[in-house]
């Protein structure tokens, strides 16, 4: 009898620690906000693309930009609106030792983009390219809630206009 009364009381502790709310053991993520503030900085631009007429060619330069995250009522959680501004200045220089005129990529744009807290978002920007109608220099940005950076720069032909 004695051995019943232990065995149901061992039972009965067993039954209660069991029932017990279990501590979660998964870290608790809390990204921090963003602050609003205004981000002025530049990229450095040193790539070889391939130029469709010329080969092998380099772009040097810089993009100076401002990155702003405006704050507003109408975000949904963990969504930012970023106001970029993008400045290129940049010169495309032919390795084949080619004689041509200066070709050069200069372009101002303003953006409105939608990040989340731990995303990213790219913008697409076309510049003209200086005594060139051939083609265009393509570059994709990265945005994020701390910056800018570039994915990809290419040299893709002029798209003709349709009507």
């Amino acid at each position: 009898m004695k051995c019943f009364f232990a065995l149901l009381i061992l039972i009965i502790i067993l039954g209660l620690s069991g029932c017990q709310e279990n501590i979660p053991t998964d870290p608790i993520v809390n990204f921090p906000k963003p602050i609003s503030q205004i981000i002025q900085d530049k990229i450095p631009i040193c790539f070889e693309l391939c130029d469709p007429l010329s080969g092998v060619c380099r772009v040097n330069g810089c993009v100076e930009y401002t990155h702003q995250i405006i704050t507003a009522p109408l975000n949904v959680a963990g969504l930012y609106t970023v106001l970029l501004n993008l400045q290129m200045n940049s010169e495309l220089c032919s390795m084949c030792m080619m004689m041509h005129p200066e070709w050069l990529m200069r372009g101002y744009g303003e953006e409105t983009v939608n990040v989340s807290e731990e995303g990213i978002a790219l913008v697409t920007k076309l510049y003209e390219i200086t005594n060139r109608f051939d083609v265009v220099l393509e570059v994709i940005y990265l945005v994020t809630t701390d910056g800018v950076g570039i994915a990809e720069m290419k040299i893709v032909p002029m798209q003709p206009y349709s009507l």
